[in-house]
């Protein structure tokens, strides 16, 4: 039998505590050997806000490092160019055999934008998703499905997490207006964001 592995792919600008929410809801409901979170490294479609890959490298490391089903990975890190999700499925296919299954995770956003991905077929192809889905989305959400068809009711799947309205973008913000985020954000992750001057206004 396959183990399933999952996939948690994302800026993280920053990492807060829907992430993790998330992360952990997921490897209890489908059953997940382990986590890999992947900060992304150079998106092509995203302003990452001056915060470069290598430090949201460390601040996603600084957030899980005690979590036993979480893990870590440089491999968008540490790949130079436009980075697609396809490539870095690929990659980890090749790295860890044939033994796993991989189970992408996202939010709504990203499974709303799913048609638009570069090689979005090929990728559902090479792993499934797992959206936490939040209200107010499902028609979008019912769209992204339907546009692949077959192929998106099979390997399309939705997590039920409690209802957590924490936006990186507002976060942003809060920390720029010197405004506590503290519980949205965990503590080890401020004080990372402190000692390193981010996100000031």
């Amino acid at each position: 039998m396959l183990k399933r592995i999952g996939i948690f792919g994302g800026s993280f600008n920053p990492l807060h505590i829907g992430h993790l929410v998330i992360a952990e809801s997921a490897w209890q409901e489908f059953n997940l050997e382990k986590v890999i979170f992947i900060p992304s490294g150079d998106t092509p479609n995203k302003d990452m806000h001056n915060i470069n890959k290598f430090i949201r490298y460390d601040m996603v490391y600084t957030a899980i490092k005690d979590n036993p089903r979480f893990e870590i990975s440089p491999i968008e890190r540490d790949r130079s160019g436009p980075s697609y999700t396809v490539d870095t499925i690929h990659l980890l296919r090749n790295i860890m055999g044939s033994g796993y299954e991989f189970y992408f995770i996202c939010g709504t956003d990203a499974l709303a934008d799913l048609p638009t991905w570069k090689y979005n077929r090929e990728l559902l192809c090479c792993c499934h998703f797992i959206c936490a889905s939040r209200p107010g989305y499902e028609e979008k959400l019912k769209r992204s499905v339907a546009y692949f068809g077959e192929l998106g009711h099979k390997k399309i799947h939705f997590l039920r997490i409690p209802e957590l309205e924490i936006s990186s973008t507002i976060l942003r913000e809060s920390l720029a207006n010197n405004k506590s985020v503290r519980y949205f954000i965990p503590d080890e992750v401020i004080r990372f964001i402190k000692k390193y001057h981010l996100y000031e206004g």
